[in-house]
């Protein structure tokens, strides 16, 4: 076979295998919310590791009123564009709410996953993924980013974000984050 043959094959096999991942991950700018979108979603009983190898349960969100679980790719620019406001909203939650991240395709990209955390300077748990926590929450995932918002039984709370928030910075998109946890928080504390 020759070269040039070679070469045509393997980019069409590279964009065929791209347009699959992108269409997975549905990388969203701007605000989207799906009517249900995620409406299913929970985390009353799932297990993972995180990208650093911790276990990672539903017995995890207990201590917490809240859990705000930001889901990602390495391959969606939106995601990554954003954790620098992820991290500023990370540094501003009151006590009683977390924050972790869970990574789509950290199970095979980890390397590339750490790397991108380590870049952006996001400092929060990365949950990979595993068969109960996709049946639990990344199957309920429209497109990446979305943020989703549970109790600490791991019950869904209100509709999750997808999509990045229109913002001038990082700090007004932390900010506008921000009003969603608290939002969110008044659903819990009802």
């Amino acid at each position: 076979m020759n070269k040039k043959l070679q070469n045509y094959k393997f980019v069409a096999i590279t964009a065929v295998i791209l347009t699959l991942i992108l269409s997975f991950t549905g990388c969203s700018k701007g605000d989207s919310n799906p009517k249900d979108s995620g409406s299913d979603a929970n985390l009353r009983k799932f297990k993972t590791t995180t990208l650093s190898g911790e276990k990672f349960t539903q017995d995890d969100l207990k201590s917490y009123d809240m859990t705000v679980v930001n889901v990602w790719s390495t391959t969606c620019g939106y995601c990554i564009e954003e954790m620098p406001a992820l991290e500023k909203l990370k540094s501003r939650l009151p006590a009683n709410v977390q924050f972790v991240t869970v990574c789509i395709d950290g199970a095979v990209s980890a390397d590339t996953a750490k790397d991108i955390v380590a870049q952006k300077g996001l400092t929060a748990k990365v949950l990979v993924n595993s068969d109960s926590i996709n049946k639990s929450l990344l199957k309920y995932v429209s497109g990446t980013p979305s943020t989703f918002f549970f109790d600490k039984d791991g019950k869904l709370v209100g509709k999750p974000k997808v999509g990045t928030f229109k913002a001038k910075d990082d700090n007004e998109m932390a900010e506008l984050y921000m009003n969603e946890v608290k939002a969110h928080l008044k659903k819990i504390n009802k």
